[in-house]
């Protein structure tokens, strides 16, 4: 996961981008299905982004994103007109993650508390199981690098997911957050060295 703050992303908010996004949704909401089939294509990749982000799985990324579009479009007069369009669809996705990667957090600690009969009773567990040489080594250096991540404070951990890992731009991880693109900036700063001191094993 690279932490360079020098990668160039479109800006699908910034001025007649996000004019034509705007009137996109104005039609949409309006009943023209071509405006709401237009606006879905533009607007999933980043809903995508910001959802791999939080899940780092991409099939539950997928998911999320589809949710997300379902959930702008069916509950588009919820939006006053205030901010932007992208910025309000993608707090939509990253919400839908938030949540989903919590629901699987509670699956996980049913799991690890039932007793193997149990698993294998209800299909969650092979009648046998895998051979230790056919399991997928771990990544040492990733695993470390996601620990560090794990343990920067919430605001600097979810700056770090949106701009690093899902590919957004300050004024989008802003957007996401709903704070400005000056606190995005900052707070991805912040994050970067205390991330340094973790890899190297400093408190």
């Amino acid at each position: 996961m690279a932490l360079s703050s020098d990668v160039a992303v479109p800006r699908a908010d910034d001025g007649a981008a996000d004019d034509a996004l705007r009137a996109l949704f104005d039609r949409a909401r309006d009943g023209d299905d071509d405006a709401l089939a237009s606006l879905c294509v533009q607007m999933r990749p980043r809903l995508f982004r910001v959802a791999i982000s939080v899940l780092r799985d991409r099939d539950e990324a997928d998911d999320v994103a589809q949710e997300a579009l379902v959930r702008a479009v069916t509950r588009r007069f919820l939006f006053l007109g205030t901010g932007s369009v992208a910025g309000w669809m993608t707090r939509i996705a990253l919400n839908l993650a938030k949540n989903r990667r919590r629901d699987g957090r509670r699956r996980s600690e049913i799991v690890a508390g039932a007793s193997q009969s149990d698993l294998v009773a209800r299909g969650a567990l092979a009648q046998h199981a895998p051979r230790p040489d056919d399991a997928v080594a771990d990544h040492d250096e990733h695993q470390h690098l996601l620990q560090a991540v794990n343990a920067l404070p919430t605001r600097q951990r979810e700056v770090v997911q949106l701009r690093a890992v899902g590919g957004l731009d300050f004024a989008d991880v802003g957007a996401a957050l709903g704070i400005s693109e000056a606190n995005a900036r900052m707070s991805f700063s912040l994050a970067k060295k205390k991330l340094l001191l973790l890899l190297k094993g400093d408190p």
